[in-house]
């Protein structure tokens, strides 16, 4: 695949733009706009030809990976939650030095946590759907759930794990590649 077949598929060729695409045209048709109509002779050479608007519902796009979607809704509302729930905890930490540190770790964790969360709604468009999505919500919960612990209970007996859970991640984004 080159460069431009790449550029091309990430601007109108994926199903989202077509379908972003398709809604467009048809309210601009709504309000009485019409496309040019272009005559075969007047497409220049090596220009994309004009393609036809495809039907389809993010719905029916996302198929039987909606669960994805679902996780990702979970692992929002809870990256919320544990957000506010360290911001709370740590605030009653009398060494101010010991605080900063553990917001520190709560902050990373909580911004990883809440990304990651974000990049599985868009697992059901990779190429390998399930295998992305296990490592990356493996990953978010090892990473995470280590930061957290380390925290707030101010342990360091899990911090190594969360080695494991960012080469999960890194797995994860590595895998969309593919």
């Amino acid at each position: 695949m080159s460069v431009a077949d790449a550029l091309e598929y990430l601007t109108i060729g994926n199903p989202i733009s077509r379908t972003i695409i398709n809604s467009s045209s048809s309210i601009l048709r709504a309000i009485g706009l019409r496309p040019k109509k272009l005559s075969p002779n007047s497409n220049p050479v090596g220009a994309p030809m004009q393609m036809q608007p495809l039907n389809m519902s993010l719905h029916r796009i996302v198929g039987s990976h909606y669960n994805f979607v679902r996780i990702a809704g979970l692992g929002g509302a809870s990256a919320i939650f544990m957000g506010a729930y360290c911001k709370y905890l740590l605030k009653d930490v009398n060494d101010s030095k010991v605080q900063q540190e553990s917001q520190t770790f709560a902050d990373i964790a909580n911004r990883i946590h809440f990304l990651h969360s974000f990049a599985l709604m868009c697992m059901p468009l990779a190429h390998y759907p399930v295998f992305t999505g296990v490592l990356m919500i493996m990953g978010t919960v090892i990473f995470s759930g280590c930061m957290y612990y380390r925290a707030l209970t101010g342990k360091k007996r899990l911090q190594h794990y969360a080695t494991i859970g960012g080469f999960c991640l890194i797995g994860a984004w590595l895998s969309l590649v593919v």
